[in-house]
């Protein structure tokens, strides 16, 4: 009975152990040690934001292919026109809050 005293005792420590470690961050769907703008670096350092990322790459991904030919320019150019508009909530009074709408937004357009 000793050594399952014992063995639990170490499952216990394990398990402490475990909860001590920082849970793996989330990742977007960019790289972030290439993060170079203001708005970048606080999505990478912030799981909901980067979910929100992640979560809009595949509904952009999933727009490209359903979409005809002639389509996919425009949905390109509307993409990166978004981007560029997100970007500037760097220089907003709220830029998480910012950030938090223009992808909610921008997610439920697709």
């Amino acid at each position: 009975m000793s050594g399952l005293v014992a063995g639990s005792g170490i499952v216990a420590i394990v398990l402490m152990a475990m909860l001590a470690l920082p849970a793996k961050a989330a990742q977007p769907s960019f790289d972030c040690d290439g993060a170079r703008s203001e708005v970048e670096k606080m999505i990478c350092g912030d799981d909901a934001l980067a979910d929100l990322d992640l979560r809009l790459a595949r509904d952009f991904a999933q727009a490209l292919a359903r979409a005809s030919a002639d389509q996919v320019p425009d949905l390109r150019a509307s993409q990166r026109a978004w981007r560029t508009q997100m970007l500037k909530c760097a220089r907003t009074g709220d830029p998480r809050g910012c950030v938090l709408e223009a992808y909610t937004r921008r997610i439920a357009e697709f």
